[in-house]
């Protein structure tokens, strides 16, 4: 979870819950939400991409997100019917103000870009390719990666016995990763 941060739209209460001194990660922080298999990691990431994506008359942030997805886990329909429940919530008011419910649905879905990778390869050519995403597109606040770890047991295998060569992709997109953070200073 890498949140990007500006005085016009931030990710002021994102989940309050979650960051509960001021309501928000940090500028330029990097969060990293872990635990085994089926314990509701995707989801959480579900309910933060609703949050940011939504209007801000709907109790949403109205800012825009990229979702890589390593594991191909994001299902879209999960995401919407989120979106769409989360919506009707809140919806008298969103609804009067931005037309129909169709209408507001996919002005929120068009503020999230979604890249699926299926090698480290692909995830560092992503990293380099937000680097220019992230000066032409300054609504963008938010970019979740599930997962940054999908490609590990592929590149230790690919690497032979050289732990360097083992590592080496990894290592890319973390400097990549850093980079993109010091961008967002």
């Amino acid at each position: 979870l890498f949140a990007r941060l500006e005085a016009r739209r931030w990710l002021k209460d994102i989940e309050p819950r979650l960051f509960p001194e001021d309501g928000r990660p940090d500028h330029g922080e990097v969060v990293e939400v872990y635990g085994p298999e089926g314990t509701g990691k995707t989801e959480l990431l579900y309910h933060l991409l609703c949050r940011c994506v939504m209007p801000e008359t709907a109790g949403g942030l109205e800012v825009d997100v990229v979702f890589v997805d390593t594991d191909y886990s994001l299902d879209m329909f999960r995401l919407v019917s989120i979106l769409d429940s989360r919506l009707n919530a809140g919806a008298s008011l969103s609804m009067t103000l931005a037309g129909s419910e169709d209408a507001v649905l996919r002005s929120c879905l068009s503020r999230l870009l979604v890249v699926h990778c299926y090698s480290s390869s692909q995830l560092l050519f992503t990293l380099h390719f937000l680097e220019t995403t992230l000066s032409s597109r300054p609504s963008l606040k938010l970019l979740l990666i599930d997962s940054i770890s999908a490609f590990y047991w592929l590149d230790r295998s690919e690497g032979g016995a050289s732990f360097t060569k083992q590592e080496e992709k990894l290592s890319k997109c973390s400097e990549l990763l850093a980079r993109l953070l010091r961008w967002t200073l």
